[in-house]
């Protein structure tokens, strides 16, 4: 498949014969990241001489004059026989694909790379490319590192990439993303200023296309095998989805950690509109932290970003063109995705959305989901993670058969650090509960869920939309509240698992000119929990563990983390938002009752059995709603009103357990 098609690479392998050719209201959106304590921040300098050639597992380094012209592969996976220390330095410059700027000149997009110095020689390397509008601004990481300013090689790389890979026979390629740091243009927040011109590196990579030294001269990248990765979190996992959406030659995987799949989904959901940030607000902080160039030579970007970026249209010209799981069918690359579960950042549809897309052209995938919120899987799952992401791009970078594809797709996290596996995801089947009142007095529900029509009291419930925070509005199912409707099942006699995306569709009459609404898919019973409100539910540790090589300027050791769990009993598991004039079919009448039809974000959960599955609507939610309210009364007709709920095992499974 295109570039994702490996000949196998020649690697040395220890006892065999060699073998024939063949990473406001967000951590980073948009101008902050999480930083540790000052009193828990790791003291580095201990570190540095012994990190100066030292490698995670205790081996030594190689000398550059022991460095073999092909990789070592043991044990299935690349071994670190490569001098970090003595490896090559350089920034490059990448004609762009677009001029984004006023003055029509084209964008000139600046790359630092670190590779083995043997790809001086005969030894040809794949690059793994983290491309981020921060290394100048916020930084990377749970630490926030930096690059210095743009002029010359540098010495510390931000993240671990470069420790740990290029030792084993990788190139790493940071590169600033246009009009930031040292790249010129104008940010256009997904648009061909960030992806095109950042496929312009593959390109050059892959023997297609140019660059230039700091000096203006051409040079070749003679020493790359052809073929690169794309890895980051959030925007920049955002950029590796936008390119792979391209279809480039040579992007053999990418890795969208906490990433954008729509960046109309990022602002928008049903009509409703996030937080107070518009596309030109969130290209103006980020462009303004950086100065490369002052906004105000970017006026036709962000005269663009101002016309498009207000609407909720998601056909908009706009929002189609960073509309990239519409083009999932051009995608060449593998993909492995990784999101919390609790990102409301980067919010659950756009890993789910993405995924389906990327099922429904066969593309090669892999996914982890984990119980925290916006986080990488290089802080919640770190061993395991480092053992995956090596054989992962040992498999689509070198060609090396390890096994990795034959494993399960799916990973997810259920209780904290417990994981299971699937082959298949996701793997729910819409199973129909109807939303009723309780038959008698001595049920304390205000409102039941149930699979059987004949268990239901079919009447009327209404409530005032009004602007209330989250906990207030699902904390006691039970209690009355005019301000919501809470819907229960009876308490589960096993557990039940969704994997999947939830429909509700609504009969309801709205008494004013529209409404914002919100749905909540709760667990209302006690467990300890990952407190993803906590630092997306992680804390740093005063230790720190090393990674790979290091230098004194970049010792690859990074804080030790913990997960943050709270016990408490209930659980928002998964939400989805409308604006009732955008979700009614045919649109809102003035005659009576409407069809009202939303989604509730993809989720993979279990609700033990003792508890109970509750779907609670409201209206706006001040966690993540920009601030409208139109105060209208909503009439909810029961008769007709449903929930569609992706349970594992399907209808049977959810009767079975509410027997």
């Amino acid at each position: 498949m295109g570039a994702g098609a490996l000949a196998m690479a020649a690697v040395a392998v220890p006892g065999q014969a060699e073998p024939a050719d063949d990473d406001t209201a967000a951590d980073e959106w948009p101008a902050t990241d999480t930083f540790p304590d000052e009193d828990v921040a790791p003291d580095l300098a201990q570190k540095q001489e012994e990190r100066r050639s030292t490698d995670r597992d205790g081996q030594s380094s190689s000398t550059m004059e022991d460095e073999p012209d092909e990789i070592v592969v043991d044990d299935g996976v690349t071994q670190p026989v490569f001098d970090y220390a003595g490896a090559v330095r350089e920034a490059v410059r990448i004609p762009g694909a677009v001029g984004s700027g006023d003055d029509g000149e084209e964008d000139s997009i600046y790359v630092d790379i670190i590779r083995p110095a043997a790809s001086d020689g005969d030894l040809d390397v794949p690059t793994i490319i983290i491309p981020s509008p921060y290394y100048h601004a916020t930084g990377r990481g749970r630490t926030g590192e930096t690059k210095p300013e743009p002029g010359g090689p540098i010495e510390q790389f931000p993240l671990y990439y470069d420790n740990y890979f290029v030792p084993r026979g990788y190139a790493v390629a940071l590169l600033d993303l246009a009009g930031t740091r040292g790249s010129t243009g104008c940010l256009d927040i997904g648009g061909p200023a960030e992806i095109e011109n950042t496929a312009k590196l593959v390109e050059w990579l892959n023997g297609q296309g140019s660059a230039y030294d700091l000096d203006g001269n051409e040079i070749s990248a003679d020493w790359s095998n052809g073929l690169s990765a794309m890895v980051g979190k959030s925007w920049d996992g955002t950029v590796a989805n936008g390119v792979a959406a391209t279809g480039v030659e040579g992007l053999a995987t990418v890795v969208p950690i906490a990433a954008i799949s729509d960046w109309h989904q990022w602002f928008w959901h049903n009509g409703v509109h996030f937080w107070g940030h518009t596309a030109l607000s969130l290209a103006t902080v980020i462009q303004d932290i950086n100065e490369v160039p002052p906004v105000s030579e970017c006026t036709q970007v962000r005269d663009e970003l101002a016309r498009g970026g207000v609407t909720a249209d998601p056909a908009d010209e706009l929002w189609a063109e960073r509309d990239y799981v519409s083009a999932a069918g051009d995608v060449e690359a593998s993909v492995f995705v990784v999101h919390g579960k609790n990102d409301y950042n980067v919010k659950p549809n756009n890993y789910g959305e993405w995924w389906d897309a990327l099922a429904e052209h066969d593309v090669p995938r892999k996914i982890w989901l984990s119980q925290v919120a916006h986080e990488k899987a290089f802080d919640f799952r770190r061993d395991e993670w480092l053992d995956t992401i090596h054989r992962w791009f040992d498999h689509w970078l070198h060609g090396i058969e390890n096994g990795i594809m034959d494993e399960p797709v799916a990973d997810v996290e259920y209780d904290v650090g417990q994981w299971q596996t699937y082959d298949d995801w996701p793997g729910g089947t819409p199973a129909l509960l109807r939303l009723g009142q309780p038959e008698g007095p001595d049920d304390p529900r205000q409102g039941v869920l149930s699979v059987d029509r004949r268990n239901l009291v079919p009447r009327q419930q209404s409530f005032e939309e009004a602007r209330r925070p989250l906990d207030t509005v699902v904390e006691d199912g039970f209690a009355e509240d005019d301000e919501r409707v809470a819907f229960m099942t009876d308490e589960l006699t096993e557990p039940v698992r969704i994997s999947g995306s939830t429909e509700l569709s609504l009969r309801a009459a709205i008494d004013g000119d529209d409404a914002g609404l919100s749905a909540y898919l709760v667990d209302y019973g006690t467990a300890e929990r990952t407190d993803w409100t906590s630092d997306g539910g992680l804390r740093d540790l005063s230790t720190v563990s090393c990674f790979g090589q290091g230098t004194e300027a970049d010792t690859g050791c990074y804080p030790d983390v913990e997960r943050v769990t709270r016990t408490r009993p209930h659980e928002v598991v998964a939400r989805g938002w409308a604006r009732a004039s955008f979700v009614a079919d045919g649109g809102l009448s003035s005659r009576g009752s409407d069809r009202l039809t939303w989604d509730i974000m993809t989720d993979d959960y279990i609700f033990d059995a003792g508890h109970r599955i509750g779907i609670v609507i409201a209206g706006v939610d001040t966690s993540i709603h920009q601030r409208f309210d139109f105060g209208s009364s909503i009439d909810v007709n029961l008769n007709g009103s449903q929930v569609r709920l992706p349970v594992v095992g399907g209808t049977s499974a959810l009767r079975r357990a509410l027997d």
